[in-house]
């Protein structure tokens, strides 16, 4: 497991989703928050849905990110922040079902970089379908 520089990082990661109101408006809420991990879940709204009814390659490119980044930020130090360098998304199959969730966790720590990844999945009856890979590079600001 990765050592965290703020005892308090689930606290401040909390106290930090209360700004987040484009995750808010998704309907994504993070669920677990460990050191240098994350992961969250949301039901499929007809709002992040394309016109074939799949979640939108964009809504899943930020479930993505918002994972990864907050698995970066539970690393840093009090004063500093992390923001999005670099993002890679592989998609795998259309997102169609009842949830989508997400897990991102930081794969290498640095002092300027967090170097990390995330898989979203949905899932769809009793079914949980692998839908994307991502890779990250979380700038430390």
């Amino acid at each position: 497991m990765l050592q965290a520089k703020n005892e308090k990082f689930k606290e401040r990661v909390i106290e930090k989703l209360k700004g987040q109101e484009f995750m808010k408006l998704m309907g994504f809420n993070l669920t677990d928050i460990l050191a240098g991990e994350t992961s969250g879940q949301m039901p499929i709204a007809k709002e992040i849905q394309q016109q074939d009814g799949y979640v939108h390659g964009g809504a899943v490119a930020t479930i993505a990110d918002i994972v990864a980044g907050f698995a970066a930020y539970t690393l840093v130090d009090e004063k500093e922040r992390v923001v999005t360098a670099e993002i890679k998304v592989s998609y795998f199959r259309p997102a169609k079902g009842d949830r989508i969730y997400a897990t991102g966790k930081v794969i290498k720590p640095g002092t300027r970089f967090h170097f990390c990844e995330s898989e979203v999945w949905v899932q769809s009856g009793s079914d949980h379908l692998l839908v994307a890979k991502a890779s990250t590079t979380m700038a430390i600001v």
